[in-house]
Parts: C-alpha cells; sequence; structure tokens
C-alpha cells in the first residue's frame, strides 16, 4: 500500500505531478499518460525558472524508488521535499543520507516542494561515491572497552547526589558488565527501576570519556518529563523521540530512519554509539500495525512483530573495513514466575531477545523502591565477550572481586508459598549492592578496589 505522500505525489517520477487518470475514458487517459512521459523526461531543472530555496535533511527512501527529505526530524512534513527517482540513481543515494541542496515549491498539483540539486551528500561532495552497503561488512568482536568510570565526575561535586549515582553506575557497570565498542548491550529494566537514571549516567559517561564516538539517542514512547531527561543528556550528539501520545506508525518511521541514518554514518567508518529505549514498545508498535489493535490489546502478537525490532538490535556490530555501532537497548524485565503465571505479549518480547546481546545489565526494581541507585543487579548482569577486550590480568582481577562480593546474588525464589511477583529474594541483590556501593564510596578508582 502506497503512502499518503506517495498518493498525493501518484506518478510522479521526477515532477511530482498529481496522477488524475480517469479510466473511463481511454482516449483521454491515452492522452494523459502521453504527457505524464512527456514530464518524467524533462529536466526538472530546466523545467523551474523562479527562485530556488535552500533545503536539507536526511533522505527517505520509498519502494518504487523515489524518496523525501525529511527537514524538521524523521517524520513527514509539509516542507519535505520530493526526491524524484532519476535523481537517486544519480547519486547512488540510500535512506539515512544527509542531503544539503537546492528546491522549489510546491505547484498546485502538488503536496511537496521538490529537490532540483543536490550539493552536498554527508557533508561531502554531490558526486556518485562506491561505498559498502552495512549488512555486507563482516562482523568481528570488539577490540577495545567502552570505558564508563569517570574518576572526576564526583570529585567536581562530592556532595551531589545525582553526580555520585552517575560515577557510581559507570564504575558498577565496569566491574560487573563491561561494554565493548560494538557490542550489542541489553539492559532488562522492570518498571519503575530507574532506567532513566542509567542511561542518562551513560550517556554522560561515553560523551566526557569517549568523544570520538558519536552518540545518537532513540527515545520511542515515552512520557514526556523523560524525553526531556533524556535528551538533556545527550550534548553533542542527535537525538530523536516520540512520546506515548503518537501512533505507532510514527514510533516505527523514526526507529527505522535513525537506524538507517546510523548505518550510513558506520559505512563512512564512523564510530557510534545507539541507545534506544526501549525494543518492547517498539515491537508493541509493530505488532498494532501488523494485527490490528483488537489483538495486539488481547495478548497476541504477530510473529512480524518481533522481526523488525530484532533487526534493529542487531545493527549493533564492530565491523571490518568501516566504523562501529555500539547498541544500548533497554527491554520490559519479566520474571520467571510473572512468566508461568500469565503469557502477553511482553513475556514473548523479552523471551525472543535472550541470547542477541554480548553484555546484559539487569536491573533491580526493589533496590529502586529503597531508593538504592543504580538499582543495578550486580549477580545478573553479565559481560559474554570480555575477555575479546580486556587483558587476562583485568579478567582475573575482576572475576576474584565478583566472586568475594555476591556469592549469592539473583537466587530465584521459587517457592510454592510465595505470593510476590518477583523471582528473587530481594535481600541478596541489595545487600551485595549495598556492600559494593559502600566499596565504592572508599576508593576513587576501580583500579584501587582491584588492588
Amino acid at each position: 500500500a502506497m503512502s499518503r505522500e506517495a498518493r498525493a505525489t501518484a506518478s510522479n517520477d521526477d515532477n511530482g505531478t498529481t496522477d488524475t487518470t480517469n479510466d473511463d475514458y481511454d482516449d483521454e487517459g491515452n492522452r494523459r499518460r502521453k504527457r505524464r512521459t512527456r514530464d518524467r523526461d524533462r529536466d526538472p531543472v530546466e523545467s523551474w525558472e523562479g527562485d530556488s530555496v535552500d533545503v536539507s535533511g536526511r533522505l527517505d527512501l520509498r519502494d518504487e524508488g523515489y524518496g523525501f527529505l525529511r527537514v524538521d526530524g524523521y517524520l513527514p512534513n509539509r516542507n519535505d521535499a520530493y526526491v524524484p527517482v532519476k535523481m537517486v540513481r544519480k547519486y547512488g543515494l540510500r535512506r539515512g543520507d544527509h542531503l544539503a541542496g537546492k528546491s522549489r515549491p510546491a505547484n498546485r498539483a502538488e503536496k511537496n516542494p521538490a529537490l532540483l540539486a543536490v550539493e552536498s551528500i554527508n557533508d561531502g561532495p554531490a558526486e556518485y561515491l562506491e561505498r559498502p552497503h552495512f549488512d555486507d561488512l563482516a562482523p568481528l568482536y570488539p577490540s577495545r572497552q567502552l570505558s564508563l568510570e569517570c574518576p572526576d565526575l564526583a570529585a567536581t561535586d562530592g556532595n551531589n547526589t545525582s553526580t555520585n549515582n552517575a560515577a557510581a553506575t559507570g564504575r558498577l557497570i565496569d566491574l560487573f558488565a563491561p561494554i565493548g565498542v560494538g557490542q550489542r548491550v541489553l539492559i532488562r529494566a522492570p518498571r519503575r527501576s530507574g532506567t532513566a537514571r542509567v542511561l542518562a549516567a551513560m550517556i554522560s559517561a561515553i560523551e566526557t570519556n569517549e568523544p570520538d564516538l558519536h552518540v545518537m539517542g532513540l527515545f520511542l514512547d515515552q512520557r514526556p518529563e523523560e524525553i526531556t531527561e533524556l535528551s538533556s543528556a545527550i550534548n553533542n550528539g542527535e537525538v530523536a523521540t516520540t512520546s506515548f501520545d503518537q501512533p505507532a506508525d510514527e514510533h516505527t518511521q523514526t526507529a527505522e530512519m535513525t537506524i538507517a541514518r546510523a548505518k550510513r554514518l558506520a559505512e563512512s567508518g564512523q564510530d557510534l554509539v545507539v541507545v534506544v529505549d526501549g525494543l518492547t514498545s517498539l515491537a508493541r508498535s509493530y505488532n498494532s500495525m501488523l494485527s490490528g489493535a483488537s489483538r495486539a490489546y488481547n495478548g497476541n502478537i504477530d510473529a512480524g512483530a518481533i522481526h523488525m525490532p530484532k533487526k534493529i538490535f542487531s545493527a549493533g556490530r564492530n565491523t571490518s573495513g568501516a566504523g562501529s555501532i555500539t547498541m544500548i537497548a533497554t527491554i520490559l524485565a519479566i520474571s520467571p514466575l510473572q512468566m508461568l503465571r500469565r503469557r502477553s505479549i511482553d513475556n514473548v518480547i523479552a523471551e525472543e531477545f535472550t541470547g542477541t546481546a554480548n553484555t546484559e545489565i539487569h536491573l533491580d526494581r526493589w533496590a529502586a523502591e529503597l531508593g538504592i541507585h543504580p538499582a543495578i543487579d550486580l549477580g545478573a548482569s553479565i559481560s559474554h565477550d570480555e575477555a575479546n577486550f580486556l587483558d587476562d590480568d583485568q579478567v582475573t582481577a575482576l572475576k576474584k572481586f565478583r566472586s568475594e562480593v555476591i556469592p549469592q546474588a539473583g537466587i530465584p525464589n521459587t517457592s510454592p508459598a510465595s505470593t510476590t511477583d518477583d523471582d528473587a529474594d530481594p535481600t541478596a541483590t541489595v545487600k551485595s549492592l549495598e556492600a559494593v556501593l559502600a566499596k565504592l564510596q572508599s576508593t576513587s578508582t576501580n583500579a584501587d578496589l582491584l588492588r
């Protein structure tokens, strides 16, 4: 099915004129088809004699070959410029490319302005360039760590609770679930477990420690207050957001355009960090579009609704001969006992992402409700590939430290008499977290702690 924009500019290959063919009158229809053929052969630059307008934005391509230059974010806008098929083929354009050029206003038969000339592509010259396809690049294990420890962060304001929490978040992740550049990091977080705090702390640490990494934030189906909090954490990157009152197609459009843009940057050799919050909301959006709201709200999920969030998450990788994408994404955590008691969409989504991440960070709702932040479940959080980007001495020291501070963490409470909705005795997890946080306060760096 064609989009509203496509229907508004139906049968516009280059000039964007609206199709007004009437099949009831064959002769009139033939004449109009011939006129449209002549219009397609005409150069739009030559056919426009007025003043052109500067325009820039990110390209959103359609399956038919034409596209629209999104000039304000990633969602459709009346000011978006129509990009003809010939221009796409001439420059080898791809979805997510950033273009700058000249456009003309829409005429009476058109809905959108039309792009006349391309002046730059991804801030480079407007010419056809041989560049690799992201999906054809060979994925590699990470070769270096994405360190989140900021020793100077807490020192700047030792009495600031939020600053101390941010500093502790980076140190805890480096100790129990270290991240490599080009990994897929999955944050399994129950509701009300402080997800926004953890993401904001990670973003701040990345921008402080890794200024060469381009940070992109993708925050979907969020409350307006959380959008402000998360967006303010990104100072030198890009942010794409949608709120909970927007329709499902806007969530999916924003997600697909953001990941397409990230792939284009990685193809050019840029290393990126993409922070996604969250995959559960994205899968629900795809499900409502594929299966209809009635089935979605009844707890049924379409198989295709899981495919696209998985495809977006799988963009996280280190590549050979190009840049890397470090994917940090959140997903709603469902406990095993909850899965046994009720089968819901969120349960299925959580199960489908099992084994897809290189690093998993688990948050604990009990610790968050007790006011302990960051509320990280130290026993459950793990990095599967840390030996690839840490030396042997570091790996040995970390394993020894973990065995000393979390000997009993994460033991599930599967007693039939249990009436709680959580799968673990919260005491062990909370006590381990408190003990480690006390150790962090007594040392200034993780290196001192591991000595």
